[in-house]
């Protein structure tokens, strides 16, 4: 019940109002066909005015009346049709929007570790296509409680007119229902296979796109196309299953009940019970209700058959949800001082990725962070800016757990530059921003210092000019500076660099060495570096290895002390990198 209300949103009033008008809609149609079996009867029998009884009410005028009558409410009937179009157009589209919104809510609000942990391609599936399904179910919904009131509205009426050949019709359309049911879920089930092979599709496309280049370079296509393909096939068998079941059971629920209403009144006419022209209207009104009857099984089994999909998109928010960092209110004006304290952090339980890190760093210090692949430097980083937290230990900020800070505060000193250049698909002044309220002024200040301004000078539109993927193309160095701009934009207090000159020629280098002079002292740097000359401008410099903090100390004295830096020293002297 709980998934039904959802597929309805929150549109109370649009629901009542076509609950209403479906009512209204079915009473008339009734109406309608009830007067044309009467005045078809008179016809027949040459009589000119009808008189019968339709349950209580006891009905005598003229042919010619009761054709205007029915004519009138024709057009009623014509007018209700605009109402119970938009009304489940509107409340389908709310419900869509509601989705897409909560869904990416949720997923912004997530913590960093539920973020990278998420398969590639699946949140753009999930706000598309899973999200488009589940919203299918408020058609399904909409025209459930449609046709359920109208069926109803006719079904009343056929038994006021004969209540022996309504009642016996309507108990066998409920029984066929019931044993229908097992095929409902059925076709639930192959829903749900569905919803998950959609979301390995759309893994699947993703990761392709991402590896083009690859798949190009390596004439891996065929394979590459085979895997689709198979992903493919496998949607391609349960959405015929599903599809076939969604239109199997609903044309069989209407083709015996129209079985049913034929015996039904054979019998009656073996009998020689019943008025010629109410058993002329009973036909009508039943013939009518087994239509809607199929309405209603094709319904209740489009509403089953979304479902999965709701439950995957909800059970997906409250997965973001719960894994919301806890965030304090204490206010963090200035960052004077860092210090992690016995820190450690483990992605599986057991097996530490860091082990007792401890260290502390002043305000306006310029730290390096070096040491061999897969030794826990990009962890640290993430620590650092607080996308993950510590499994053992404490992050302090000038004295402070960290998890006290507020979250706004938090973000407003701290700023990242990571290791491959991410632009979105729109200007240079908009990639700079990130969707911050910064002027032109803070924009060219940013760029000037990552040395880019010049180059964006010589652009088409300059700072207008439209970059990122699929768009005018820039190098990598200068994609690296304008994420060095985006970073240094709002000032930040503590800058955190991953390896920034991975992709930068000498020359852009140079210039990047000459902002970063710039910026010393005047915010907390960390520059985590595989090139001994992006260490030269370094106060300090960690050396991480196998999850521990091996030194921490100036560039002269792990030159003297410590094997690993002596040896990557050594290596860049020959022009080779570490």
């Amino acid at each position: 019940m709980a998934r039904f209300r959802l597929l309805l949103g929150d549109s109370y009033w649009r629901v009542s109002t076509l609950m209403v008008a479906s009512v209204v809609a079915g009473l008339i149609e009734a109406a309608i066909l009830a007067s044309v079996a009467q005045a078809a009867a008179a016809l027949v029998d040459g009589a000119r005015r009808v008189d019968t009884a339709i349950g209580p009410l006891h009905l005598n005028e003229s042919i010619t009346i009761m054709l205007a009558v029915t004519f009138g409410l024709a057009v009623v009937r014509l007018l209700l049709q605009v109402p119970l179009s938009i009304l489940p157009a509107r409340i389908v589209t709310i419900t869509a929007a509601k989705l897409q919104r909560d869904t990416f809510a949720a997923f912004t609000r997530a913590s960093w570790a539920e973020k990278a942990s998420a398969l590639e391609g699946h949140l753009q599936e999930l706000l598309s296509n899973q999200v488009w399904q589940a919203s299918q179910g408020s058609v399904a919904a909409t025209g459930l409680i449609s046709s359920v009131l109208t069926l109803a509205t006719l079904v009343f009426t056929a038994l006021l007119l004969n209540a022996v050949a309504a009642a016996g019709v309507l108990v066998l359309a409920i029984l066929l229902f019931v044993v229908l049911r097992p095929l409902n879920q059925l076709a639930a089930r192959r829903a749900r296979g569905l919803s998950q092979a959609g979301m390995n599709f759309a893994s699947g496309v993703g990761e392709a796109g991402r590896l083009a280049e690859e798949t190009q370079v390596f004439g891996v296509g065929t394979a590459q196309r085979q895997r689709i393909d198979q992903l493919v096939e496998q949607m391609r068998g349960l959405y015929f299953r599903t599809q076939l079941l969604g239109r199997l059971v609903p044309n069989v629920y209407q083709s015996v009940v129209y079985l049913i209403v034929v015996a039904g009144l054979a019998l009656l006419h073996a009998a020689n019970a019943g008025h010629v022209a109410s058993l002329g209207a009973v036909v009508l009104l039943l013939v009518r209700a087994g239509s809607y009857g199929q309405q209603v099984q094709g319904s209740y089994l489009g509403v089953r058959q979304t479902w999965p999909y709701v439950d995957r998109v909800l059970g997906t928010q409250r997965h973001y949800l719960a894994s919301v960092p806890v965030t304090g209110s204490r206010q963090l004006t200035h960052v004077r001082k860092l210090a992690f304290e016995s820190v450690s952090y483990a992605y599986v339980p057991n097996r530490r990725v860091l082990s007792t890190i401890t260290f502390d760093v002043a305000e306006g210090e310029t730290v390096g962070i070096v040491g061999p692949s897969g030794a826990g430097k990009s962890t640290l980083v993430q620590l650092l800016l607080g996308l993950r937290a510590q499994d053992e230990g404490r992050y302090l900020v000038n004295d402070v757990p960290v998890e006290q800070f507020s979250s706004s505060d938090w973000t407003a000193r701290f700023a990242y530059v990571p290791q491959e250049p991410r632009l979105m698909h729109a200007s240079v002044a908009d990639n700079i921003c990130y969707f911050r309220p910064l002027d032109h002024a803070a924009v060219e200040r940013a760029a000037r210092l990552a040395r880019i301004h010049d180059d964006i000078l010589t652009w088409s539109h300059g700072y207008d000019t439209l970059i990122g993927p699929r768009a005018d193309a820039v190098s990598g160095g200068q994609q690296q500076r304008i994420c060095i701009a985006r970073a240094l934009a709002a000032e930040p207090e503590v800058l955190v660099l991953d390896e920034p000159t991975s992709s930068l020629d000498p020359q852009s280098e140079n210039l990047l060495q000459q902002s970063l002079r710039g910026l010393k002292s005047e915010v907390t740097l960390f520059i985590v570096a595989h090139r001994m000359s992006t260490l030269d401008i370094c106060d300090r410099v960690m050396v991480v290895a196998d999850g521990k903090l091996e030194a921490f100390d100036t560039v002269e004295n792990l030159k003297q002390g410590n094997a690993y830096y002596r040896h990557a020293t050594e290596l860049a002297r020959g022009g080779t990198s570490f």
